[in-house]
């Protein structure tokens, strides 16, 4: 499906599933994170169906009270920014804002020691991306870290994939109304898990659900398909153009669910409505030095 207005002059898009075919294909990627705990058989399971899928959702990664609290954060960090005369600066916060960037490159921003807030343009105008959420307020450093779950997705994601994943970065991305998002692409060919929990429902097409392409992680037919089309067109190497006669899931989620998923597959973030709001608290996992990829 392509949104009026959104489509580029060549592109191929999936089919999106919907109604009881995305529900059927949802449930059998998921699993709870009680059951994930006991090291059990769901737990083998979830291994595998992140190997074999490229994706896993987790229910109830996070409990309600937790959700509560970090969405707040959220929503009080988007109207301080929101308000902030331009030029002003905050003391234990790096402001990325307009042509005010005081870090540029991803490399900094992730090394950065304070919070950066980083406001997106072009594609995901809108978005309001925070690297190192847990420092914003010390007395949420905990309750961060204890939804991220980053001892069993580590875990997951290294059985899954045969090598160690460490977790690189944190981020907070606060959308509100992003309705130009990236198109499906992957973020590299290497090995790299992502884990996002949310902090409010997605139920809907208009709230923006991450969409991915299953098994995209390991169709390399399908990568270099549309690598020489890229390249032939000069387009981003990493994206992906031609996905006719393909399906992606759509994840819709409740609030304290998490996603885990291979970010060398293909996906994207569906655009929102103009009213949308969302929060995503989400880990970045690459592999450590040495590891084997």
């Amino acid at each position: 499906m392509v949104l009026a207005g959104e489509a580029p002059p060549i592109y191929q898009p999936p089919v999106l599933r919907t109604g009881a075919r995305r529900d059927l294909e949802t449930r059998a990627i998921t699993f709870t994170i009680s059951g994930l705990k006991r090291r059990g058989v769901r737990f083998r399971l979830a291994i595998q169906t992140l190997a074999r899928t490229g994706i896993i959702v987790i229910r109830g990664a996070a409990p309600p009270q937790t959700v509560k609290t970090l969405a707040q954060m959220a929503d009080e960090t988007w109207d301080t920014i929101a308000a902030l005369p331009k030029g002003e600066v905050l003391q234990d916060v790096i402001l990325n804002r307009d042509q005010d960037r005081m870090l540029r490159g991803y490399k900094a921003l992730v090394e950065s020691h304070k919070p950066v807030i980083n406001l997106r343009h072009g594609d995901d105008e809108g978005m309001m991306d925070i690297f190192h959420p847990e420092n914003l307020a010390a007395e949420h450093h905990h309750l961060v870290l204890e939804c991220l779950h980053e001892d069993l997705v580590g875990e997951l994601a290294r059985k899954a994939f045969g090598r160690t994943l460490e977790v690189k970065c944190r981020n907070l991305y606060v959308n509100r109304g992003v309705n130009k998002t990236r198109l499906y692409h992957c973020d590299g060919e290497k090995a790299k898990v992502k884990s996002f929990v949310y902090l409010n429902d997605v139920s809907s097409f208009g709230i923006g659900p991450y969409c991915y392409i299953k098994k995209s992680h390991r169709d390399r037919r399908l990568r270099e398909r549309n690598q020489a089309f890229n390249a032939q067109h000069n387009l981003n190497k990493h994206e992906y153009r031609l996905l006719g006669g393909r399906a992606a899931l759509p994840i819709f989620c409740q609030a304290g669910d998490m996603v885990v998923s291979a970010q060398h597959g293909a996906h994207r973030g569906h655009p929102q409505t103009p009213s949308a709001r969302r929060a995503v608290l989400l880990n970045v996992y690459e592999p450590t030095i040495g590891s084997k990829d």
